[in-house]
């Protein structure tokens, strides 16, 4: 029977403190999801925890790969300044948009971070990692009504560490290393320094050649290739029982020459020539998800243009590329006020730059028909303040906080023509400087009438206020930008955001929950593409209602955990992504649309065994099924050829006769990358091969139901179901000085697209107004958009060696 609010869904060998993975009675696994340390058994929080040596064992070095350990998890690649796209239950953020922040958050020791660009900072020398589903009010900065991705790095212990680890990815090509230092300074001061370094080729082979004389460059070899290091600095200090200070610094690079392995996926109007017989997709590759992509770079000799500085606007020599760079960092301070009150302070810091250029189009033989160019800036500073008690002898605890954000975000756009094919250097330009500041007040009240039930109420009070600063170019000629004189310059959220959790622990191996929640996400601008004075950039919040009820136990002397739970979940205001067809200037437009309303339901289960007449097995399965769809959303813009009769009624066209339409209702529709089944199952096992030399293997199965990766009525618009393999084996030294690993991620090579998007690449979108007739009763072409997608990378295979000279010595 069904009973509480949250589940906690736990990787079989995520036993916190580098305990023995194997040994089912083992110390409680500690979690922070309420920014305490609290068993994960007592914490009413539906969470999945990943541990150090799991992350290892699994080479999961950056967010997409913490799909394989999570139902119900998506990471998509966008592309240009957009970042990661994270989806949970099928909620998330699918706008391409610079200027929104993720529904999903993500935080690493204690710092928010919500643009996409952040997740790419990759994961290293982790302690843990928790998977926070459903909305997250109270704890985590500002609130993040799909969930939170919660990231600690490790702290350096009371005894010297040298950690130096090696691998290489066989399809990719990518060398990693890793060097971590970490030991105490005196006996009050630890330094940890970690740094990490990676090179792959790409697993994607580029196969377009470029028609000679209209734009195009042979870019050949891989796309997906990437280049990226992290340095990160780490101190602490504890001088004394009341007092402790954490420092944590961050620099991080990624830098990329064809980073994105987009593929036209659907191609309903073939691959040949467009309206004006120019052949824009590649000749030689068929309009499938496969290994292969066909994407060419712009011949200088044909794009120009200037950005306002004078300077030349296309970089590289014409070679699409994403270079981003971070530097954050947090300071966390604890204070014991009493023995049993704590006063917390968390400062950070975030600076990110970021600069991309693509091809516009994603066209495969001729040239573009345009290139994009972005130069992104973004700076933050948080500080934020707790009060927390923990009275032993008193019924009654409390939680007082408050929140401050002061953000700053700059996106330069371009976009330049193909003066080859008849375009002006210069379509369109501008500039958005967009500010925030964002204040909230928090706190929770814990009543525990009888040693084994607690009941918890809180509430966030939010106000932030959001102002766009937006300048266009007015005058090509004379590369002069003017401001914009926006049509709602200014936006004011004002939030409560409360919380009831009821947790009945009546033994130690058996925990009843129930949660009531709201979660809530301020609105923002679209600053992805130029603004304009006829055309409203701003979309509203986002807000969600619901609760949770399940259960949790352990049995058979700690061998064996069930976890499941119910969730249901009602969102006004989903902020969605969607592609209006391009105008007269053959421009498209990006936009964020506000959903009138939509709906999550379903069920996490969870169950581990340890079977004790097999020490050292463990067996794990996890399932999500999750029903999530839009009840209420109006006005996407209809797809290229979309007629009356396929749903093109909405928002007629003034004047038009016969009356023609320009958007759709997607009242119905699922979710996007919300399918209704997703179950992840698999072993582990751990035995001694010889005196001092222990072998660890296992593997795991994902397996996924079909999903909507487009909004709209469109069979093409879903991605095939699957089902992706991964193994691991592993020689290690019992003393922990060695361990040599062979790691299999993906291995029967599947491959799905993570962010997809309807377009048409036949007539590269700009031609498209002499292929496609739209919203009217029929379509005398019979031209119907394609579909795209970024397709995310396939099989994996892993050499890792890892050395610790000084293995446990403590």
């Amino acid at each position: 029977m069904l009973a509480a609010s949250a589940l906690v869904l736990v990787e079989p060998w995520a036993m916190a403190q580098a305990q023995d993975l194997t040994d089912p009675t083992a110390e409680e696994i500690i979690v922070t999801a309420r920014k305490r340390q609290e068993s994960i058994l007592k914490v009413p929080v539906v969470e999945t925890v990943i541990d150090s040596d799991t992350l290892q064992q699994s080479q999961i070095t950056d967010i997409q790969a913490v799909t394989t350990k999570v139902p119900g998890l998506f990471v998509g690649t966008s592309v240009l300044a957009i970042g990661s796209q994270i989806s949970l239950r099928g909620v998330g953020t699918s706008a391409l948009d610079a200027g929104i922040d993720q529904s999903v958050s993500l935080n690493i020791d204690g710092q928010q971070f919500s643009q996409g660009l952040t997740f790419k900072s990759g994961l290293f020398d982790l302690a843990q990692a928790e998977v926070l589903k459903g909305p997250q009010a109270l704890f985590f900065g500002k609130n993040s009504p799909g969930g939170v991705i919660a990231l600690t790095t490790a702290d350096p212990k009371d005894y010297f560490e040298i950690i130096a680890r090696g691998s290489y990815e066989l399809v990719a090509r990518e060398k990693r290393t890793e060097l971590i230092l970490s030991g105490p300074l005196s006996d009050t001061l630890g330094a940890r320094l970690a740094g990490t370094w990676s090179d792959r080729d790409g697993y994607f082979k580029n196969t377009a050649v470029a028609i000679p004389g209209l734009g195009g460059t042979t870019l050949g070899g891989r796309n997906g290739g990437n280049e990226n290091w992290i340095v990160r600095g780490t101190l602490v200090w504890n001088p004394s029982a009341d007092f402790k200070a954490r420092l944590k610094v961050n620099v991080t690079r990624d830098n990329s020459n064809s980073p994105t392995g987009l593929q036209g996926v659907s191609c309903p109007s073939g691959t040949g020539p467009g309206a004006l017989g120019i052949q824009f997709i590649g000749g030689t590759h068929p309009c499938q998800q496969d290994d292969e992509v066909e994407y060419v770079g712009m011949d200088p000799n044909f794009f120009g243009g200037l950005f306002p500085d004078g300077s030349p606007a296309l970089r590289n020599d014409g070679v699409p590329f994403t270079d981003i760079r971070q530097r954050f960092g947090v300071l966390e301070m604890d204070y014991n006020v009493t023995p049993d009150i704590l006063l917390t302070s968390t400062t950070t810091y975030y600076h990110n730059v970021t600069d991309t250029m693509a091809n516009g189009v994603y066209s495969g033989a001729a040239g573009p028909t345009l290139f994009a160019d972005n130069h992104f800036k973004r700076r933050d500073t948080t500080q934020e303040l707790r009060l927390e008690s923990d009275f032993q002898d008193s019924p009654l605890n409390f939680l007082l906080g408050g929140y401050y954000q002061d953000a700053v975000m700059k996106n330069r756009i371009y976009v330049g023509g193909n003066m080859a094919l008849g375009l002006p250097a210069t379509l369109t330009a501008g500039t958005h400087d967009l500010d925030i500041k964002s204040a909230s007040l928090f706190g929770q009240l814990r009543w525990k009438p009888v040693e084994t039930l607690e009941i918890a109420a809180g509430v966030r009070w939010t106000d932030e206020t959001r102002k766009d600063f937006a300048t266009t170019l007015s005058n090509a000629a004379t590369n002069i930008y003017t401001p914009v004189d926006l049509i709602t310059p200014k936006i004011t959220s004002k939030n409560w955001s409360p919380e009831l959790t009821v947790t009945y622990t009546p033994t130690d191996n058996f925990t009843v929950f129930g949660a009531l929640k709201q979660g809530y996400k301020s609105g923002s601008f679209s600053i992805t593409t130029p603004a304009s004075p006829t055309k409203d950039n701003s979309f509203g919040d986002e807000k969600v209602q619901g609760g949770e009820i399940g259960f949790k136990a352990r049995s058979s002397d700690r061998s064996l955990y069930v976890n499941t739970a119910f969730y249901y979940y009602k969102y006004k205001g989903l902020q969605v992504g969607v592609s209006q067809p391009a105008s007269d200037n053959g421009i498209p437009e990006l936009r964020t649309l506000n959903a009138g309303s939509s709906r999550t339901y379903g069920i996490d289960f969870d169950a581990n065994y340890h079977p004790p007449s097999i020490p050292g097995l463990g067996l794990n399965l996890s399932l999500n099924w999750n029903k999530a769809k839009f009840l209420s959303l109006h006005g996407v813009p209809c797809y290229g050829g979309q007629t009356i009769a396929l749903g093109c009624t909405e928002a007629p066209v003034p004047g038009s006769d016969p009356i023609t339409y320009t958007a759709s209702d997607a009242s119905g529709e699922p979710l996007e990358k919300a399918p209704e089944w997703q179950a992840i199952g698999g072993f582990d096992y751990k035995t001694s091969v010889a005196e001092g030399l222990d072998l660890v293997f296992g593997g795991s199965a994902q397996v996924s139901s079909k999903y909507k990766a487009v909004i709209g009525n469109r069979d093409d618009y879903y991605q095939r179901g699957f089902t992706k393999l991964n193994a691991y084996l592993t020689l290690k030294d019992a003393d922990d000085r060695w361990e040599l690993s062979l790691i299999g991620n993906n291995l029967n090579d599947v491959l799905r697209g993570g962010y997809c998007a309807n377009t048409d690449l036949q007539n590269t979108t700009v031609f498209t107004r002499f292929a496609q007739v739209t919203g009217q009763a029929t379509n005398p072409t019979g031209k119907i958009d394609d579909v795209a997608c970024v397709v995310e990378p396939g099989r994996q295979i892993f050499i890792k060696l890892t050395l610790r000279p000084l293995g446990m010595f403590q």
